[in-house]
């Protein structure tokens, strides 16, 4: 099975896909200050430009390695904290306050990284290099329809991000680790799924009696959604940190746009939320290795159907990260991130 995807023809007559696309950040984060993330090991800093869009830089003044993230925006520019070194969203230097009449040479900028904003998510490209016009849109994650409006929370979970996109298309393991949430409704052991894909992943269908149950949409890479409605709706995006750490965007869509409402369906999903997947992450964590890429020796079972599909998935794009590479090793952020 293949799961379908936006794609875009590089320069030559390779299809990339949008597959390579990783939310990695909220937009509601994204205010007045610029904002430091470490994702895939290595420091970033985002902020919105002159013109309101998502830029993001390595989070190193090319000068003598400072931090930019604890630097401040002015007009869309992004000064440096320690002498007030100014970049642009392209890691351009525009400005070095202490050599007035200084040529900035060319070589002396940052490092920029290619972001795009959708559905309120800031996505981060770990393809092959393209140009910016070149590159395909970020996959759509299908939210519940008519929603109008989402909550969201942050969690920090203590693994690789894919051990926890693993944890939460698992449909066998609810009646063990969820007894007393999830499990007291769900409390039949006997899994049967079907997985078939959807654009930019799959679905993942919980069957009973030949009748769909419930079922978990996967968007690749990281984001996974469970429709509860056409008014509701759940999902996590599933942003990586490290090898050993992943931060987590929980959302609750939902319809009740109303004044009284949003707060509490906010705190409704921070409860939901902390009290199912506080569960999950002290399994999570135990899991060697952590990184499912190494993890061939795993025995996996029929009912491990979405899990079977998702490394499917994994291994798919790796390759076509390899093929446009020169048959190389993956583009990776840096030399110390082993995820792809």
């Amino acid at each position: 099975m293949q799961s379908t995807y936006a794609t875009r023809q590089d320069s030559g007559s390779m299809t990339i896909s949008s597959g390579h696309w990783y939310v990695v950040l909220s937009s509601r984060e994204l205010k007045k200050r610029p904002v430091g993330k470490t994702r895939f090991s290595t420091p970033l800093v985002f902020w919105r430009d002159a013109h309101g869009d998502v830029v993001c830089l390595e989070d190193r003044c090319p000068h003598r390695g400072a931090a930019l993230s604890q630097g401040c925006i002015k007009d869309g520019i992004l000064a440096c904290p320690y002498h007030g070194i100014r970049f642009t969203g392209d890691g351009r230097c525009v400005e070095v306050p202490v050599e007035d009449s200084w040529h900035i040479p060319d070589h002396f900028r940052a490092r920029s990284l290619q972001v795009r904003e959708s559905q309120e998510y800031v996505w981060l490209w770990r393809g092959p290099a393209m140009a910016t016009d070149e590159l395909p849109p970020p996959p759509v994650q299908p939210v519940a329809t008519d929603a109008t409006c989402f909550e969201e929370c942050i969690q920090h979970w203590p693994t690789h991000y894919t051990r926890c996109v693993e944890g939460v298309i698992d449909h066998s393991h609810i009646g063990f680790v969820h007894k007393r949430t999830l499990g007291l409704v769900m409390r039949d052991p006997i899994t049967r799924v079907e997985v078939h894909p959807i654009e930019g992943g799959f679905r993942s269908n919980l069957m009973k009696d030949g009748k769909i149950r419930h079922y978990i949409d996967l968007t690749y890479p990281n984001v996974w959604t469970q429709n509860l409605s056409v008014a509701y709706g759940m999902s996590t995006a599933f942003a990586p940190v490290d090898d050993k750490r992943t931060e987590v965007y929980c959302r609750l869509y939902h319809n009740k746009n109303r004044r009284g409402y949003r707060p509490l369906m906010a705190l409704w999903n921070r409860f939901t939320q902390f009290m199912v997947f506080h569960e999950d992450m002290a399994i999570l964590a135990t899991q060697s290795p952590a990184n499912v890429d190494d993890a061939q020796d795993d025995k996996l079972l029929p009912s491990d159907a979405a899990h079977v599909f998702y490394r499917k998935m994994r291994k798919q794009l790796q390759n076509e990260l390899a093929v446009a590479s020169g048959g190389g090793e993956p583009q990776q952020l840096s030399r110390s991130s082993g995820a792809v």
